[in-house]
């Protein structure tokens, strides 16, 4: 059996939700399991289907972007803190 990483979420959702953020948000994101949570029902919600997501549909993935888009321009995503390499 092998070893979790920590950096990898266990989660197929969070995995795509991930792997979408790091694409389309530029790795802006931090990586907030409670917050892919959200995501997630609310993909869901809106009548996206991980199923078919999973399979390949495009609907599903675009409608995925937008609502990943949206909750990182309403501050539901954690943004990531700059760092500007500089004491004090």
């Amino acid at each position: 059996m092998g070893s979790l990483d920590t950096k990898t979420p266990v989660r197929a959702d969070h995995r795509f939700i991930h792997q979408l953020i790091s694409v389309t948000l530029d790795g802006k994101v931090e990586e907030i399991p409670a917050e892919f949570d959200r995501v997630s029902r609310v993909f869901q919600k809106a009548g996206g289907s991980w199923m078919r997501l999973f399979r390949g549909s495009p609907k599903d993935v675009s409608l995925l972007k937008k609502i990943l888009k949206v909750a990182h321009k309403k501050g539901y995503l954690t943004k990531k803190s700059k760092w500007n390499g500089t004491n004090g």
